[in-house]
C-alpha cells in the first residue's frame, strides 16, 4: 500500500465514522435533556439513562475502531500527525488514546448512575455531553 493510500486509509474512514456517530448521538441526548431541565420526571430521567448507556457503547466502539486503524495502517494521516497519542507511552500499558476513550467510558457510566438516582442536573449533562462531542470533533477531525 502506497503512502497516499495509507493517509487516505478505509480504517481511518471507518474509526472517523464512529466518532461521527458518537457525537451526533451525544449532541441528541444533550438537545433532549436541555429539554427537560427538570430532573423530577422518571420518564425523562429513564430516556436520558438509556441514552447514556447507549453513548457508552458508542465510545467502546470507537475505541475499538480506533485500535483496529492503528494496527492495521500505523501510517494513516490521523496518526501520522500525532503518534505518540496513538501508540504506547514507556513503561505505560495503553496508550493515551485509550486512557481518554476509558475516561469518557467511565464519566459516562458514572452520570447514568447519578441521572437514574437524581444526583444530576440535565443542564450539565447537556453541557457536558456538548463538552465531549466537541473534544472528539477536534481531536479526531470530524
Amino acid at each position: 500500500m502506497s503512502k497516499r493510500e495509507q493517509a487516505r486509509s478505509p480504517w481511518q474512514k471507518s474509526f472517523q465514522k464512529e466518532c461521527r456517530a458518537f457525537v451526533k448521538e451525544a449532541e441528541a441526548l444533550a438537545d433532549y435533556a436541555r429539554l427537560h431541565p427538570e430532573n423530577h420526571e422518571h420518564e425523562h430521567n429513564s430516556n436520558i439513562t438509556r441514552g447514556l448507556i447507549s453513548l457508552w457503547s458508542k465510545i467502546a466502539q470507537v475505541k475499538d475502531t480506533g485500535l483496529d486503524m492503528i494496527a492495521e495502517t500505523p501510517r494513516c494521516s490521523l496518526v501520522l500527525k500525532e503518534d505518540s497519542y496513538w501508540f504506547n507511552r514507556d513503561l505505560a500499558d495503553q496508550t493515551e488514546f485509550e486512557d481518554e476513550c476509558d475516561e469518557i467510558e467511565a464519566h459516562l457510566e458514572g452520570l447514568a448512575i447519578k441521572v437514574e438516582h437524581r444526583e444530576i442536573e440535565n443542564l450539565w449533562l447537556a453541557g457536558f455531553l456538548e463538552s465531549t462531542a466537541l473534544q472528539i470533533q477536534d481531536r479526531f477531525h470530524v
